[in-house]
């Protein structure tokens, strides 16, 4: 299995949190409640697929 490159995170993270954002669920909250879910879901994802990124990268076989 390959490491996921940046622009691959990037991009996953991004498509996450511009769904979270216009899911049902947030679509009728005030604008900074809207930022602050993106910017948190944004870097929730980032943060879980490093950690996949970097536990791949540890029990690759050398």
């Amino acid at each position: 299995m390959q490491l996921m490159s940046m622009p691959a995170v990037a991009g996953i993270s991004l498509g996450v949190a511009i769904a979270t954002v216009f899911s049902g669920k947030h679509r009728a909250k005030p604008v900074g409640e809207k930022t602050l879910t993106f910017l948190g879901s944004f870097l929730a994802t980032v943060f879980g697929l490093f950690v996949l990124n970097f536990g791949v990268f540890y029990f690759q076989p050398s």
